[in-house]
């Protein structure tokens, strides 16, 4: 269980408990809050477990794979030195991706960095 998953937990229980409280003074537009937060927080956490577990199988899959004598299928190498630093946002002026592929620019757009590009790398 991951931090995040039992903090959801633990949450929605006092949210819940808080909610019980509620029932028995007669507060009920209280209770439906402390009910829905509590729900809510409860959907976290199974989205958490789910998302740990889809982790764990993908882990067990590479494994059986390796055990079987399969290559590993290593990621594709970064295009260009800025596309790491930017978290793959952007693309520099080394990039080796053709323009189209490098984002979802129009032909204007795509012109006008070229020849700014061009421009800069003159005065430099």
């Amino acid at each position: 269980m991951t931090r995040r998953e039992r903090t959801y937990t633990a949450a929605a229980i006092l949210l819940t408990a808080a909610g019980l409280a509620t029932v028995w003074h007669d507060q009920w537009w209280e209770t439906g809050f402390f009910w829905l937060a509590a729900a809510g927080l409860y959907e976290g956490a199974a989205r958490e477990r789910r998302t740990r577990r889809a982790r764990e199988r993908a882990v067990a899959v590479r494994l059986q794979w390796l055990a079987r004598g399969h290559a590993v299928i290593e990621p594709p190498q970064p295009c260009c030195r800025f596309w790491l630093s930017s978290d793959g946002a952007v693309h520099g002026h080394d990039c080796t991706r053709p323009p189209a592929a490098r984002g979802s620019l129009t032909l204007a757009e795509q012109q006008a960095l070229a020849w700014l590009d061009d421009e800069l790398r003159d005065s430099a």
